[in-house]
């Protein structure tokens, strides 16, 4: 087709073109084409304009001509470009801007900040280096504040009452922070906040100051209410909602409560009964403690908890782990599941157990892995995509049990001999035992399980690598299995006399991106 001929085609067809191009490509493709028409039919694709990925010298040539040009109101960039458009920024009607930022340090950030937060109406800023400073608080939350929605992810604020100043416009707020403590401060500053979604940060090693209830008025206008993450403190969320649940109408609880149980009793005392608005609960509340006796579903049965979904309880006694959640399952992550789920799952009515919308499964092998739990697994979980095969969650009271039980089978021989069971929807599978990692039986049980598996996540040492090598002449399943993978991300137990080199690596996945992943799991 010439040049002449595609500009011909009719109208309607150009938005089904238009959908499988970038912003910057519809750029680079049509930019210079003379025809009122094109530049006509591009506009709607390029008001939300994605320059995350491009170079200084391409922003510096096209951003300024782009801005005279189309009306752009939304702009995803990285935090290195902002000194590249706030002398145009000004000058344009942009109300939504999404921030990327991958330094340590948040000189470059605040500095845009002062900037959006006088002229935005929305802002998010995602951090991909999780553990640089979170000292930006005082360049968003001020008197000027022009902003309606804020959303923060990928690292934790601090700050403290008087860094911050009241904002009326903001009514939406997503945002990772250390404790409830600093939630009071903020509602106190955003007195027309609507939605709040926190995510808290592990406290085991942090003494959170006294609660902050001074001065602290009735926020009239919060309706919507999310809180995720790690907490010790219970008791302050029962502070929160004492103060705040009498306008909260949708409550959604994704909790670890680290070393804390809450049974039905004390929900319904010190949140339910807080919330007399409350249309919507989903809760997730997971709890690791030894020696504890199990939460009576009874307590889940009264008329209270009638009016909203069913609960259910499990309780693993072998990782001493209790979980509580209603359904429908909200989450697309469940984690800690285990042999135990099976026999000890409860609920206050009778329910279907399916998890439709989880993506990510997280099991734990404190016995062997049954047959049974697979099965469950292929008719309860449809649409997961990645499977994860950990360790029980670390806990120094019961370090004793994790010794004596570290030599454990982690998968039960009947599992092991069946081949007829498979996982087709998984796509990635995150092999993070400390023990049994080079057991070749097991490896090549999970790569048939998983037919469609395309990312490996694991250690791959000296012991497998030489088992592979010696089974793949007689053995054509593995040769085939190990040439789709696609990505293979390895795991360091810091043993480095059994690490791979990247040769040898290539031999076994010779069709796979090699990442390295040198965290502490």
């Amino acid at each position: 087709m010439t040049k002449a001929q595609f500009l011909d085609l009719p109208n309607e067809l150009f938005p089904f073109i238009f959908q499988y191009l970038n912003s910057t490509n519809l750029i680079k493709t049509f930019f210079n084409v003379e025809s009122l028409r094109i530049q006509t039919l591009i506009q709607s694709f390029l008001s939300h304009l994605d320059i995350s990925q491009e170079t200084d010298q391409w922003i510096q040539t096209y951003l300024p001509i782009l801005f005279n040009q189309y009306n752009i109101i939304a702009l995803r960039l990285q935090d290195k470009h902002i000194n590249l458009i706030l002398k145009n920024f000004l000058l344009n009607k942009i109300q939504s801007i999404h921030l990327f930022s991958s330094d340590w340090n948040t000189d470059l950030l605040k500095e845009g900040l002062n900037h959006f937060r006088q002229c935005l109406k929305q802002l998010s800023i995602t951090f991909t280096y999780p553990h640089g400073k979170g000292d930006i608080a005082s360049h968003l939350f001020q008197c000027d504040c022009q902003l309606e929605h804020l959303n923060i992810t990928g690292r934790f604020l601090f700050f403290d009452n008087n860094d911050i100043n009241t904002c009326t416009r903001l009514t939406y707020l997503s945002i990772g922070l250390e404790g409830m403590y600093r939630v009071f401060i903020l509602i106190k500053h955003l007195p027309n906040l609507e939605q709040l979604k926190v995510k808290f940060r592990i406290e085991e090693r942090m003494i959170q100051p006294t609660l902050y209830v001074e001065n602290v008025t009735l926020c009239k206008t919060l309706h919507r209410v999310t809180f995720t993450g790690c907490t010790k403190y219970f008791e302050y969320f029962e502070h929160f909602f004492t103060t705040f649940g009498s306008t909260i109408k949708y409550l959604t609880i994704n909790i670890d409560l680290m070393y804390n149980i809450v049974d039905g009793k004390r929900l319904e005392q010190e949140l339910l009964s807080k919330m007399p608005c409350l249309l919507s609960l989903n809760l997730i509340i997971h709890s690791i403690i030894p020696h504890c006796d199990p939460i009576e579903i009874e307590t889940f049965q009264n008329s209270s908890w009638q009016n909203f979904n069913p609960i259910v309880y499990w309780n693993d006694i072998h990782a001493h782990q209790h979980t509580i959640f209603t359904l429908p399952y909200r989450s697309n992550r469940f984690k800690h599941l285990s042999n135990d789920f099976i026999s000890s799952c409860v609920s206050n009515r009778v329910v279907s157990l399916c998890f439709e919308h989880v993506r990510i499964l997280s099991l734990i092998s404190t016995t062997p892995l049954t047959l049974e739990i697979f099965e469950f697994i292929e008719k309860g979980f449809p649409n997961i995509k990645t499977l994860e095969l950990t360790n029980p969650l670390k806990s120094s009271r019961f370090q004793h049990e994790r010794k004596r039980n570290r030599n454990i089978s982690h998968i039960s021989d009947i599992f092991l001999l069946n081949n007829s069971l498979q996982l087709p929807s998984i796509t990635k599978f995150c092999f993070l035992l400390r023990s049994q990692y080079d057991d070749y039986k097991i490896f090549r049980r999970f790569l048939y399980l998983l037919p469609s598996l395309v990312y490996l996540q694991m250690f791959i040492g000296r012991s497998l690598f030489h088992e592979i090598l010696i089974h793949e002449h007689e053995d054509n399943f593995i040769r085939c299995a190990l040439n789709r993978i696609k990505l293979l991300q390895r795991i360091r137990f810091y043993d480095e006399k059994n690490l791979l080199n990247n040769e040898e690596l290539h031999i076994l996945f010779p069709n796979a991106q090699i990442l390295f992943d040198y965290g502490d799991l």
